[in-house]
């Protein structure tokens, strides 16, 4: 074998070595995607991998666990633990395996044949052939350009992903902080009715009341256990939720809450500007454009070489009959005469101006998703005010003067229990505008890809619970209060 032809083996055996010594990295891109969402959750993150980490995160979590709740605990331990989450984490291994895998080169082709004499039966003719297709390395930098924005465009919608759960955390956790406080309240009305029935039957024993208000004490105390079934059923389902997106299981699930709803704040969040910070912030709108930029990128791609079919370069070796080698270069030319790329072409065209209609339609439906919530904020926030300030006030006024009018005598017990039972149902509707309040809250903080305009404050700096629900439970820690009196004056 002559010099000229190891040498050139000598090249492309060294090509193949460098190019194969790629190596995908365990961690692909994760640190980038704890870059992107950083300031915008604001939490440990840790990607699953079978290392001495996830013990420290087991562990992590157990701890967190041991306390009660909060929303910043609660979102915690789900961007940890959460396996649909962990499951996304694996698509950046999978898309920086497309990365390494765009680097490398077509491995080269040997080619071998060997004739025999049909006179002696003894090989006579040898021929080796290697080629490596030449297209292949020419279209190596744009490859790993088109794979880098794929793989830029995957990060963008991890850390979308992680921004989504911990929004979702959020609205789950105070969705089941809402529904126990409403069944502790049930619970407690429930509780009063059986104490008022019980009062009940001894005055109908006693003769003192008639079948029909008997009767009437009876139906509320079962309607009162049945909303107490109702809310139980909400509490349970609203808790299993938030258990899956906090990948808990087992007796994990034994976790605690927050005794009540944080009040809304005084100060609410700066409401201008929304929309242009949406469309700044969102990360998945980022993924889209990333998407229209891979795209184009093909498109570009395919277009300048539509005229450059399959080139394979090679060396080619034969030794003949006389025992001597002939060697020399080997060339083979895909000509383009009746496949352009046409189709290719058109397809990639479309999906281009699919790509950026959808984007625009993602735009226009961010931001009227950011104006929706934003009113619906206001409203929520002047619901819970006119509850507040004048529903509530107006209710215990009520009871106030019916409290009144039964000491006179002037009405019966059930009456009492009616605006008692009226009261507590505005109450609860107050509780209800709350939580809502704060999952609107958190459905912005979404909208506006993690980042508000005022930093949501954690649970120990949410400010004061809800004084008027406070107020109110303990001054009707039992629905009838003041006709546990009754026994003794209808003895005297």
């Amino acid at each position: 074998m002559n010099a000229s032809l190891r040498c050139i083996i000598f090249l492309l055996l060294l090509v193949l070595i460098v190019t194969g010594c790629a190596q995908v990295p365990k961690e692909a891109g994760f640190n980038d995607v704890e870059n992107l969402v950083g300031d915008r959750v604001n939490y440990r993150l840790s990607w699953n991998q079978g290392t001495e980490t996830d013990r420290e995160v087991e562990k992590a979590i157990q701890d967190l666990l041991k306390a009660k709740l909060t929303p910043d605990t609660a979102v915690q331990i789900a961007l940890l633990n959460n396996p649909d989450l962990q499951a996304v984490y694996e698509e950046l291994g999978i898309t920086q395996a497309d990365v390494v895998e765009a680097g490398l080169l077509e491995n080269p082709v040997l080619f071998g044949q060997a004739r025999w004499s049909s006179e002696s039966g003894a090989a006579t003719n040898y021929e080796f052939d290697i080629t490596q297709n030449f297209l292949n390395i020419l279209m190596l930098p744009a490859r790993k350009k088109l794979s880098a924005i794929r793989f830029e465009q995957v990060k963008l919608h991890v850390a979308d992903e992680v921004v989504r759960l911990a929004a979702e955390v959020k609205k789950s956790y105070f969705t089941v902080l809402g529904a126990q406080q409403i069944r502790d309240m049930r619970s407690e009305i429930a509780f009063a009715a059986q104490s008022s029935f019980e009062l009940a039957q001894r005055l109908y024993t006693a003769g003192n009341i008639a079948d029909l208000s008997l009767a009437k004490e009876n139906a509320f105390y079962e309607q009162t256990r049945l909303e107490l079934a109702d809310s139980e059923t909400a509490l349970l389902e609203a808790r299993e939720q938030l258990t899956r997106l906090l990948g808990l299981w087992g007796l994990q699930t034994q976790w605690h809450l927050l005794e009540r709803l944080p009040d809304i704040p005084a100060d609410e969040i700066p409401l201008d500007r929304l929309e242009s910070m949406a469309i700044e912030n969102r990360l998945d709108l980022a993924a889209e454009k990333k998407e229209v930029e891979a795209i184009a990128q093909a498109l570009g791609i395919t277009i300048d070489w539509r005229w450059v079919g399959q080139i394979e370069i090679g060396i080619s070796t034969e030794r003949e009959t006389d025992r001597t080698w002939l060697t020399g270069p080997s060339l083979a030319i895909e000509l383009p005469i009746f496949n352009q790329r046409q189709a290719e072409i058109a397809r990639l065209q479309a999906e281009l101006r699919r790509s950026q209609k959808r984007l625009t339609a993602q735009a226009i439906e961010i931001r009227s998703e950011v104006r929706s919530l934003r009113n619906r904020l206001i409203m929520q926030r002047n619901v819970i005010d006119h509850y507040r300030n004048t529903v509530l006030p107006l209710r215990e006024k009520i009871v106030n003067l019916t409290l009144k009018n039964y000491n006179y005598m002037l009405i019966g017990a059930f009456d009492l229990l009616l605006a008692k039972q009226q009261e507590f149902g505005a109450l609860q509707n107050y509780l209800e505008a709350v939580r809502d309040y704060w999952i609107i809250r958190a459905d912005i903080q979404r909208s506006l890809g993690g980042r508000l305009p005022m930093r949501i404050q954690n649970e120990s700096s949410l400010g004061k619970f809800s004084n008027v629900d406070t107020v109110f439970l303990k001054k009707n820690s039992t629905l009838l209060d003041s006709s546990k009196k009754l026994p003794s004056s209808i003895e005297e």
